[in-house]
C-alpha cells in the first residue's frame, strides 16, 4: 500500500491552549536559531559573502541551547570547530524553515491540527529540536548528558514541558 504526501497521518491536539503554547515555544526558537543566520540581504552578492565570512560558532557555543543543536561532531576541537563554521547556518536555515512550516500550519487550524505524510519530517525536526533545546536548561550541553535530581526537583514544569515534547515526538512516529 502506497500512502500519498497528502495523506493524513498525524493530528497535533490543539485544544486547551495547547496550538498557542506550542506556537510561543517555536517562535522563542526560531528567534534564537535566527542568531546564527548572517544578515538578510536581497542583493545576491552581499548574501555570498555574508555567508562566507559570518562563523556562528562562538554564538552557538556561548548559548546552552543553541549548543545542545549542535553537538560537535568530530573529538578534535579544531577539526569540529571547521565542521561547525561550515555547517551551523545551514543547519539553523533548515531547523527554521521546519519550525516556520510548523508555524503556518498552526496558524492554519485550530483544534485538532491535521497533518500531512509531506509535513511529518518538518514536524519531526522541528520537536526534536525544541526538546533538545529545552532539554539543555536540565542537563547541559554535553551530548550524553543527564539531569540531576537537584535540577528536576527545581524545574518540574519544565521537566514537564520537555516530557510532553518527547510524547509528541513519540506519538508523531508512530
Amino acid at each position: 500500500m502506497t500512502v500519498n504526501d497528502d495523506a493524513i497521518v498525524w493530528a497535533f491536539d490543539g485544544h486547551d491552549g495547547r496550538d498557542e503554547g506550542l506556537a510561543a515555544l517555536l517562535g522563542f526558537y526560531q528567534s534564537h536559531l535566527a542568531q546564527l543566520l548572517p544578515e538578510d540581504s536581497d542583493d545576491p552578492f552581499e548574501r555570498i559573502v555574508a555567508g562566507m565570512s559570518d562563523d556562528p560558532t562562538e554564538t552557538m557555543r556561548s548559548h546552552p541551547r543553541l549548543a545542545r543543536l549542535f553537538p560537535p561532531a568530530l573529538a578534535d576541537e579544531r577539526a569540529s570547530g571547521e565542521f561547525w563554521r561550515n555547517t551551523v547556518g545551514d543547519q539553523a536555515r533548515a531547523r527554521l524553515t521546519a519550525a516556520e512550516a510548523v508555524q503556518a500550519d498552526l496558524a492554519s487550524w485550530e483544534g485538532y491540527l491535521p497533518v500531512r505524510l509531506a509535513a511529518i519530517g518538518d514536524w519531526a525536526k522541528t520537536l526534536g529540536g525544541l526538546r533538545l533545546f529545552w532539554y539543555a536548561e536540565l542537563a547541559g550541553t554535553d551530548r550524553l548528558a543527564q539531569p540531576s535530581e537537584e535540577a528536576i526537583e527545581a524545574n518540574p514544569a519544565l521537566v514537564d514541558l520537555v516530557e510532553w515534547l518527547g510524547f509528541l515526538l513519540e506519538d508523531l512516529m508512530e
